[in-house]
């Protein structure tokens, strides 16, 4: 009985609220979505007039329950890359918390379940879908068979750097330049080695596996939801990863330009 009583402390609502919206925007939620998820729980357990700002990295919640008390919290939000699985998961159990208002203990515990670290393996599904990407890519852009082949060798050696080498808490523009340099090194000596023709069709395919389309989908979606700041903030960051992956190449083609000719 003492646990189903935890969460009517409007203290430990919030905070529970706040992991919610916190782990929703780091696994790639739109900043609507974790508003409204916030203001459910909280109006779910206490009722009242909550207020919630949201951008890439904070959330500020301020609760007036229906007792009278005001309660404001602030989270900061750390890097953090897209999980769709576990987004599915979180939308499940925000759905289930303001169905059934189970404690917060219960919550707590669920959340941190979801958000465990994954068991680093290597999958096949992603090795063929890297290949296939590629590949496909630098043949819809006029490149032949052999330049499909040797972007699909280069995705395969790309997926096994970032792989060993990516970390949510890096530097994400870093990051990109560095893997586009690796990666256009890597084409460029696919075609001086035969394997691929035309270089700028195998750079294409290999490019292809670096955009951040989702970032660019998402700015989209939340300055059409009216979230203007945050969809800016993901515009931005989105045109600087590109940015490097663009510089991340024309540095491989600087390199290597006198060897291809």
């Amino acid at each position: 009985m003492g646990n189903e009583k935890s969460c009517e402390d409007p203290a430990q609502v919030m905070e529970c609220a706040l992991d919610m919206g916190e782990t929703m925007l780091r696994c790639g939620a739109e900043i609507l979505r974790v508003e409204e998820t916030i203001t459910r729980i909280c109006t779910t357990y206490g009722g009242g007039i909550v207020d919630v700002f949201t951008i890439l990295s904070l959330i500020i919640l301020s609760w007036k329950t229906d007792a009278g008390e005001n309660h404001t919290l602030t989270r900061r939000i750390n890097p953090h890359s897209t999980n769709l699985n576990k987004l599915e998961d979180l939308n499940a159990l925000s759905r289930y918390i303001c169905e059934k208002r189970p404690p917060c203990s219960e919550i707590t515990q669920r959340i941190r379940e979801i958000m465990a670290p994954e068991e680093r393996r290597i999958y096949k599904s992603k090795i063929a879908g890297y290949v296939l990407l590629a590949s496909a890519f630098a043949i819809f852009f006029g490149g032949n068979l052999r330049d499909g082949l040797a972007a699909g060798i280069v995705a395969v050696l790309m997926y096994f750097w970032d792989y060993f080498f990516s970390s949510h808490n890096r530097n994400r523009v870093v990051y990109s330049l560095i893997m586009s340099i690796v990666a256009g090194v890597l084409c460029s000596l696919a075609v001086a080695a035969g394997i691929g023709q035309n270089l700028d069709k195998v750079m294409i395919g290999s490019i292809m596996l670096s955009i951040p389309g989702i970032n660019l989908m998402n700015s989209l979606r939340d300055m059409m939801c009216g979230d203007i700041i945050t969809g800016i903030l993901r515009l931005a960051e989105a045109l600087m990863v590109s940015v490097a992956i663009a510089a991340g190449f024309g540095i491989a083609i600087m390199m290597f330009g006198g060897v291809l000719r």
